[in-house]
């Protein structure tokens, strides 16, 4: 008996082998396949059609499922996540396989939780968002491009043109957040940056759209980022024409939103005018035979929906799920679903090939009307390129393309095939854009600032150096050479920058300038204008213009006047008044002998005698030892002019050497930066500069011997009482502070060279296009020569004569303090001269008249010899005395023939 129920268990188990086996594997009759979208919308109107025709040529294809039957379960979630969520759970209870759509990345990710714990792969052909190529969503594929994709190719643009600064606008949703998202990570490799961002209401709000694009007029950048879902009516860009923001002053970049939305508009043109001059991305598909076939076929049926760009993709979609079936159902010969016990759902199943399926669907790899369908592995589809579309005039015209391999390009991806990596900042180009009111060269992209909105510039409120910048306390006004400056600068920037100055500091002390910097950082000034040294500390914060100003920080200090030394005697004057008045003394000599030569017998003889007297006469005045005495009327006035200024000479040099040879030693033995770190002793510097963190940082100067001082007089007085009275040993500042103290004191001078090199700049905030253009002009209004004579302006309001006493010793004179007795002496000697010359030619042609009239005619000769003839004559006749020229002309004219008879 028991052998008889083995037998018949045996033969069941067989049965159940053999038969049962086969008939669970065995392929089905349909295939159900989930397609979630919103029918009446921009995209799904023409999703649906193709999906439709896509089910149509797939169950025709005797090469494909192998009798078993695609069936398409479509459901609408009428754009709301909610309604997607319940419209999935529905289709999922009809054991779909698959799941193409949702269009919506919002309903995406939705489902794709769900679609997780029932494993179906879920295939989209709109959604973008980044976030759903995550772990998260396991399940999730697309066959567009992410929205990372799409945001490299906007960043190209941006950096192509140069701007730094946009502007994002875009739906509050998680497509629109997690888009420009993406669009920031790409700006900031290019070093730009997403200023401003301004969400939208999905609802489209006109009165709130409206006020966010107004209140955005006020902002700096001009480039806007426009990231929204399809508008079939336009509605953003017919309020950004009513806002009269369609204009030269503003560029407007969209995503492929537009160009989905242009797909779905009717042909007319007016319907495109208020899109004059936008720039927008359309997903590129590359000509290939089925496209055109397809294309041919769409309008041969005359359909109402428009042929649109995402109705290929959605083609393809269907297509890649059709491929991957027919490879399961090949490899797994049926479909089984079992009860998810976790889920409380009903009658919710889990799909069990569902992991199997998504591994054959993400190895997919064939030729669609969309090019080559592959996936990568982030489950997003490798290769998809963008064309660049520019509107004008009411037309669509295509000024190049982007690929993530060559970047953009005006030649179309397949020119590239075989150029891996070939991708080169130099060759990025695209063919002429016309911009929004017309213009064809690139768009200035940002307005610094307007009228109702000027820059707000600090500049320090100084108390020690006016000369530099000061506060004329009324109007927002200042002045100062870097005020002047600043102003010929701004001049030279080609176009209007509205601003108003505010000072910074109380007035009673020279303020902070780190704290200056830092309040420009941080946004309470725009820029900020005056003697603002460069440093790294600073740098960090803020953008500085091209330097202005080249300076460092050197020591000041009592100069040590010695008294030893074989050649102090020389020093009371400097080489320019040495040179002066050695020049001055053979002058006189010349001038004393041509008036004294012919009446003075002291100044005759021979040529050696003569030329030792003119010039032991000359410098013997010099000790009232002359032997010769002037006898000419002309000649005593020159002396008397000559002795006077010899007088104040010599008066001048024996107070000076005086005053080198009795100073008292003020300096104590300070001779540069490194003698005073060592020696121990206070140090003054100029309150609210640098300098103080410099040389407590870096040279390691304890702070208690750092004096702070506030103005020039202060100066005058800590270095006057010394470090022994109250007072400092020396001052460290920078250069041109110093030379300023220093051009009205004679007693104090620089020690050594500067110890830094630093210069003033205009400083500000980080990125600021304003910066680079004010730096341009910088180097415009150097070239000019316009520093130097703003430099004049307030510096050398003297003629500059400070800088030549600024050079010189303490005590040495210069030629500028005797200048007007030099040439009231030159003068005398002139007007002496030209009256002896006119005297003597007088003479001399007088002389003339009377040998022509006792000459007989003479043969005529060359003109050349009778002008040579006639000077050596008149020399001959200078060189006679005054007393036998005289002599001559009192004696009667006797003629020739007379005294032949």
């Amino acid at each position: 008996m028991e052998l008889t129920v083995m037998a018949v268990g045996s033969a069941v188990l067989v049965f159940l082998v053999l038969v049962v086996r086969p008939l669970q594997c065995e392929q089905p009759a349909v295939v159900k396949v989930g397609a979630v979208f919103t029918f009446d919308s921009v995209i799904g109107r023409g999703a649906k059609i193709a999906m439709e025709m896509a089910v149509e040529d797939i169950n025709s294809d005797p090469r494909i499922l192998n009798g078993t039957q695609l069936r398409m379960v479509m459901e609408d979630p009428k754009c709301s996540a909610f309604m997607g969520s319940v419209k999935a759970l529905q289709m999922i209870e009809k054991e779909v396989v698959a799941i193409v759509g949702p269009q919506s990345s919002a309903i995406a990710s939705i489902i794709s939780h769900v679609a997780n714990g029932l494993h179906i792969p879920v295939i989209s052909y709109a959604a973008t968002s980044p976030t759903l190529s995550s772990l998260q969503f396991p399940y999730f594929l697309r066959t567009t491009a992410t929205d990372s994709n799409q945001m490299a190719a906007v960043a190209d643009i941006i950096d192509l043109y140069d701007w730094k600064e946009i502007i994002a606008v875009f739906m509050d949703n998680d497509y629109g957040r997690n888009g420009v998202t993406a669009l920031g990570h790409e700006l900031d490799r290019k070093r730009a940056t997403i200023s401003y961002r301004l969400p939208l209401c999905p609802e489209y709000n006109i009165s709130k759209i409206s006020d966010v694009l107004n209140k955005s007029k006020a902002l700096g950048p001009r480039v806007y980022v426009v990231h929204l879902e399809p508008d079939p009516s336009l509605k953003f860009f017919r309020i950004v024409k009513e806002l009269d923001m369609i204009t030269s002053n503003y560029i407007w970049l969209t995503t492929d939103w537009l160009s989905s939305t242009l797909d779905s508009l009717p042909g007319d043109r007016d319907s495109l005018e208020i899109l004059q001059g936008v720039v927008t991305l359309r997903p590129y598909i590359p000509n290939n035979p089925k496209k055109k076939a397809f294309t041919a076929r769409w309008r041969n049926m005359q359909l109402k929906a428009k042929f649109t760009t995402y109705g290929l993709y959605a083609y393809d979609t269907m297509w890649l799920v059709a491929f991957s079936i027919d490879r399961f159902l090949k490899e797994n010969g049926g479909l089984t679903f079992s009860l998810n016990n976790k889920l409380q759902f009903g009658n919710l199943k889990v799909f069990d090939g569902g992991e199997l399926l998504l591994k054959f669907i993400t190895s997919s790899n064939f030729t669609g009307l969309t090019g080559k369908v592959q996936f990568d592995a982030d489950r997003n589809r490798r290769g998809i390129d963008y064309e660049i579309i520019n509107v004008v005039k009411g037309t669509a015209y295509k000024v190049g393309y982007w690929s993530n391999v060559t970047g953009l390009s005006v030649q179309s991806p397949e020119s590239h095939k075989g150029n891996k990596g070939c991708y080169s900042p130099e060759a990025q180009k695209l063919s002429n854009i016309t911009w929004p009111g017309g213009d064809v060269e690139k768009p200035r992209g940002w307005v610094i600032a307007t009228m109702e909105k000027p820059l707000i510039i600090g500049f320090p409120k100084s108390v020690g150096f006016s000369e530099f910048v000061s506060d004329l306390n009324y109007n927002h006004s200042a002045q100062g050479y870097c005020i002047d400056l600043f102003d010929e600068v701004r001049k030279l920037v080609p176009y209007e920058v509205p601003f108003r100055f505010e000072p910074f500091g109380d007035g009673l002390k020279n303020p902070n300038y780190d704290e200056l910097v830092r309040l420009v950082a941080d946004g309470v000034f725009d820029a900020a204008v005056g003697d603002i040294t460069i440093t790294t500390n600073r740098i960090k914060l803020v953008d500085f213009t091209q330097p202005f100003f080249a300076t460092g920080l050197v020591v000041v200090a009592p100069i040590v006047n010695s008294t030893s030394g074989g050649w102090v005697f020389i020093r009371p004057f400097t080489l320019e008044m040495w040179c002066s008045t050695a020049a001055s003394f053979v002058i006189i000599a010349v001038v004393i002998w041509m008036l004294e030569h012919r009446v003075n017998d002291d100044f005759r003889g021979p040529p050696c005698r003569q030329l030792k007297t003119m010039f032991l006469f000359s410098f013997s005045t010099l000790y009232k030892a002359n032997y010769e005495n002037p006898i000419s009327t002309l000649g005593r006035i020159v002396m008397v002019v000559w002795l006077f200024l010899l007088l104040v000479i010599t008066s001048s040099y024996t107070a000076s050497l005086s005053s080198i040879l009795t100073v008292q030693q003020l300096s104590p033995g300070i001779t540069g930066i490194d003698s005073l770190i060592s020696s121990g002793l206070p140090v003054g510097y100029q309150e609210g500069s640098y300098a103080y963190n410099y040389m407590k940082n870096n040279l390691n100067i304890h702070a208690s011997r750092l004096i702070s001082l506030g103005s020039r007089e202060e100066y005058e007085t800590a270095l006057r009482r010394g470090a022994t009275n109250g007072g400092v040993a020396a001052i460290v500042d920078e250069k041109p502070y110093v030379e300023l103290f220093l051009s009205t004191q004679t007693d104090f001078g620089i020690l050594g060279l500067p110890f830094t090199k630093s210069a003033w700049g205009f400083a500000f905030r980080k990125d600021s296009p304003l910066a680079v253009d004010m730096s341009t002009a910088i180097l415009k209004l150097t070239e000019s020569g316009q520093f130097q004579r703003i430099k004049e302006k307030w510096f050398c309001k003297s003629g500059c004569s400070d800088e030549t006493r600024r050079k010189s010793e303490p005590n040495q004179l210069n030629l500028s303090s005797f200048w007007a007795l030099y040439s009231l002496c030159g003068t005398f000697a002139l007007m002496a001269f030209f009256l002896f010359l006119i005297r003597a030619i007088r003479q001399y042609i007088r002389y003339k008249r009377r040998q022509m009239d006792l000459s007989s005619p003479t043969p005529s000769i060359s003109s050349s010899f009778v002008f040579s003839q006639a000077i050596h004559n008149f020399l001959n006749f200078i060189d006679q005395k005054e007393e036998a020229i005289k002599k001559m002309f009192a004696q009667p004219a006797i003629p020739p023939t007379q005294v032949s008879q």
